[in-house]
């Protein structure tokens, strides 16, 4: 049986002296494109080689080794890269006289709540979900002042008392049960075993949604901002793109009133180079009956120790609010109603106060 001599096959491609030659028509057209350049012109300082730029060394400090700063833009690393047990993070960055801190840690045990509820909240429920270990603080040791935002010192702002709000269904139900009990029925006399006229009456008497103006806690017995409506935020300074070299955001509280519409406090703060700004935010909704935020502000100037604290109080019946949003033809047109920022925007402001300190 005769080979056949066949060729070696060629695999498909770009042969190499192709390639080549379209390098070098590359680059003739790209020489061509250049303007010549007189042989005296070129001169020794033309070609020294660039200087480099002097590291400029930055402003703030780490503290807190767990949270480093990141190589690439010097911002502290939130959350902590490294795992700990007992969960914990505690990042905290420091600015000229400045020190910013922070703490998350899981919601309050059994045990603790039992002190919370029998020691340090005495008359108040307690809400489903309570951070009590979460703070955010501001200090400058120097001039002798802090404010820190944490929980408990915000549930003790909480009204013991009744707040007059009703869940949607609740005065048709009390109604019908009133009148089963007095009816005289068999049927009312069925419910009367289980509900007396007594219990149907309020009896412990707290504010359910659990609504406060808390503003933050001071080291100080007495506060020392000044009101000054006149004064408004920076908004020119606070629009500019710095850096962020810390961020945090920290649920303090939250409550969903048993399935009738959410009670929650909210703590975020960005710190730049030059300044930094907190935001406080306290949302409720009682599904077909209202939304309320009470906002709160703090801006501090590093370089001129200045603190302004602007607080903002919006209320607005559940209906008339959600009537806006339904202009925008959405196919979930109470989706906005679970947007604080969206729910701020479109309701009325019926409170505004700014402090300040100058040190």
């Amino acid at each position: 049986m005769s080979k056949r001599n066949t060729a070696p096959l060629r695999s498909p491609g770009i042969n190499t002296v192709q390639i080549n030659a379209a390098r070098e028509m590359h680059a003739q057209t790209v020489r061509a494109r250049r303007m010549p350049i007189p042989a005296g012109s070129i001169t020794a300082s033309s070609m020294t080689a660039p200087v480099a730029a002097t590291a400029v060394p930055p402003r703030h400090i780490c503290n807190n080794p767990n949270n480093p700063p990141c190589v690439s833009c010097g911002s502290v690393i939130i959350p902590s890269p490294r795992a700990t047990l007992p969960l914990e993070d505690n990042p905290s960055i420091s600015i000229n006289d400045w020190t910013i801190s922070s703490r998350k840690k899981p919601i309050l045990n059994s045990q603790e709540l039992d002190v919370w509820e029998t020691e340090k909240l005495k008359g108040l429920t307690l809400p489903e979900m309570i951070f009590g270990n979460n703070y955010i603080r501001i200090e400058n040791p120097r001039l002798d002042w802090s404010i820190e935002f944490n929980a408990l010192d915000a549930l003790k702002n909480v009204q013991l008392q009744d707040s007059g709000i009703r869940v949607a269904y609740s005065n048709d139900w009390i109604n019908s049960k009133r009148k089963q009990n007095t009816s005289g029925t068999g049927t009312a006399q069925r419910f009367s075993n289980d509900v007396s006229a007594d219990s149907l009456n309020i009896i412990h008497k707290y504010d359910w949604t659990y609504t406060t103006s808390y503003r933050g806690t001071e080291n100080s017995p007495e506060s020392r901002f000044k009101l000054d409506n006149d004064q408004t935020l920076p908004l020119d300074k606070l629009a500019v793109h710095d850096k962020i070299l810390f961020y945090d955001d920290m649920i303090l509280f939250e409550d969903e009133l048993a399935d009738n519409g959410i009670s929650i406090l909210n703590v975020k703060i960005r710190v730049m180079n030059e300044r930094l700004l907190l935001l406080s935010r306290f949302f409720l909704r009682v599904d077909d009956v209202l939304v309320r935020v009470y906002d709160t502000r703090l801006y501090v100037e590093f370089d001129e120790n200045r603190v302004i604290r602007e607080s903002k109080e919006y209320e607005g019946k559940y209906h008339d609010v959600l009537a806006k949003h339904r202009l925008s033809q959405s196919h979930d047109p109470k989706a906005a109603l679970r947007d604080s920022n969206w729910v701020a925007q479109n309701t009325p402001m019926i409170k505004r106060e700014c402090e300040t300190i100058q040190f």
